[in-house]
C-alpha cells in the first residue's frame, strides 16, 4: 500500500509542470550541532479554497550531512508528504501568509558509524507537523513563494526538528480573480 501511495504521488506531481523549488535548512535541538546546513527540494501545489486561502499539498526530500570524520555518507534524509492550509493575511492572492501543515514522513534514514567504524542505518517514519509563514509575489506573470518554516518529524518518542528558508515557484490548479 505504501509503495502504491508513493508511486501515485510521484505520478501526480510529474504530470504538473514544475520549476525548481529549493530550501536551505538547519536541524535544531539535542545532538544536532555536528550536522551541516541541510538542503531540500520539494514540489508544492495549491488548490484555491477562497480568494485569500489555498489548500496545499507538498512532497519533498531534505538532506542533512553529519560532520563526524567518516565522510559524506553519514547524515539524515527525510521525505515528507504534507497537506496544509495557506491563509493570506490581507485576503488577496499575493502578500504575506501563514500556513500550518500536517503529514507523514514517507522515508527517513539516519546513517551513522558505531564505535567500531561500522555503518548503521536507522530507518524511521512518522507524523510531520510544520508551521510556516511567507510572502507570495510575482516576477513578470510567474508567482513565487519566499518562505520560512519550522518542521518536526515525530517517531518512536523522538523527533527531528528543523528550520527552513525556501524559495519556490508556486503552482495553482485553478484561477481566482488574479493569476494565482
Amino acid at each position: 500500500m505504501r509503495k502504491t501511495m508513493i508511486a501515485l504521488s510521484i505520478l501526480f506531481f510529474s504530470v504538473v509542470q514544475t520549476n525548481a523549488q529549493l530550501g536551505v535548512m538547519k536541524l535544531v535541538g539535542k545532538n544536532t550541532s555536528n550536522y551541516t546546513i541541510g538542503f531540500g527540494a520539494f514540489i508544492k501545489a495549491g488548490f484555491p479554497a477562497s480568494e485569500g486561502s489555498d489548500v496545499t499539498l507538498e512532497i519533498g526530500a531534505d538532506i542533512f550531512l553529519l560532520n563526524d570524520g567518516y565522510g559524506s555518507s553519514d547524515g539524515t534524509i527525510m521525505c515528507p508528504l504534507k497537506a496544509g492550509y495557506r491563509y493570506m493575511l490581507d485576503g488577496s492572492s499575493k502578500g504575506f501568509y501563514v500556513e500550518p501543515q500536517v503529514g507523514f514522513d514517507l522515508l527517513g534514514v539516519t546513517s551513522l558509524h558505531d564505535a567500531n567504524g561500522n555503518q548503521i542505518n536507522l530507518r524511521y517514519h512518522g507524523v510531520v507537523f510544520a508551521a510556516g509563514t511567507g510572502y507570495l509575489f510575482e516576477i513578470g506573470r510567474a508567482p513565487f513563494d519566499l518562505n520560512l518554516r519550522y518542521e518536526t518529524v515525530i517517531d518512536h518518542g523522538g523527533s527531528n526538528n528543523f528550520i527552513s528558508l525556501g524559495i519556490s515557484r508556486f503552482i495553482s490548479f485553478s484561477k481566482r480573480g488574479s493569476d494565482y
